[in-house]
């Protein structure tokens, strides 16, 4: 074919629904994150801690495991909420920390000093879709290693204990379900902004990391001087803590804070958060 004849043709194949574009800004972020072979064993690890937990309620029900390990149901830990509060969700939901470290400012600074954002705007995307096919790489993540475990030990306990354990129970589930998401959801729109204000992604890590620790070491110097707990407020970990509290109905909690005022925290944070991330996403760079 002659070079005069090579005339540009629009694209006229077939297109992803408007609804469900945004999957493809996940779907390639996606691809990239499980490129990298440490994160790939991180990811492994994160599942070894649930996958202990369904052997410790398997055994409970295990008469005959019991016995070959020479163990007893009593000396086991007792499968209630304390379980599902202390021993899964905690342990979790610092992994899911640690996850959305990694991952998090690698998924918009890259755009931002590559100049890539006005190119991806351009096709039939907005600045939502973006910003939802970011955030639910962020989401899937955490959520195969918070909630979705969670919830399936809560269905195992349910089948080896019976339906009426189920019905008692069913603060625990909710509790899982809707604490996980308060937490993922915090992190990862805190993630984004950060990566999408940093364009380096080494120095977004740090922003991300040294702003919770330092946060939350200035409230609690606040809290220790003034003897008012009203410090913990800066503090993410005081105030999902509080919040699982308050979800799973524990009466004394280790939090001074009331239930009320660390919700209200958590959502200014996160929509501060996405202030900032909106702010900074352009199609277009200003140049004076």
């Amino acid at each position: 074919m002659a070079v005069y004849e090579r005339a540009y043709r629009g694209y006229d194949g077939p297109q992803a629904q408007p609804w469900s574009r945004f999957a493809v800004i996940s779907r390639y972020a996606l691809r990239d994150v499980f490129r990298s072979r440490f994160f790939l064993d991180f990811f492994v690890a994160c599942l070894v801690w649930p996958l202990a937990c369904a052997v410790v309620i398997y055994l409970h029900y295990n008469l005959e495991a019991l016995s070959i390990l020479d163990l007893s149901a009593l000396e086991l830990i007792k499968i209630d909420t304390t379980f599902f509060r202390m021993a899964y969700l905690i342990p979790q939901s610092l992994l899911a920390f640690l996850m959305v470290l990694i991952v998090g400012p690698a998924l918009v600074s890259p755009d931002l000093r590559n100049n890539a954002l006005p190119l991806i705007l351009s096709r039939p995307l907005n600045k939502t879709d973006y910003v939802v096919g970011k955030f639910l790489v962020l989401a899937l993540l955490t959520s195969s290693i918070t909630w979705i475990p969670g919830l399936s030990l809560f269905a195992l306990q349910s089948f080896l204990a019976g339906f009426s354990w189920m019905t008692e129970h069913l603060r625990l589930a909710f509790a899982l379900f809707v604490g996980s998401w308060v937490w993922i959801v915090a992190l990862s729109t805190f993630a984004l902004a950060v990566s999408a204000w940093v364009k380096w992604k080494p120095w977004a890590r740090i922003v991300f990391l040294g702003f919770t620790f330092i946060m939350s070491a200035v409230g609690q110097v606040f809290s220790l001087v003034f003897e008012v707990p009203l410090g913990r407020v800066l503090s993410i970990f005081d105030v999902a803590d509080r919040i699982w509290d308050s979800l799973f109905g524990v009466a004394q909690s280790s939090i001074d804070l009331p239930a009320p005022l660390a919700w209200a925290a958590m959502f200014l944070f996160t929509l501060v958060s996405v202030g900032i991330l909106y702010r900074r996403l352009r199609a277009f760079e200003v140049v004076s």
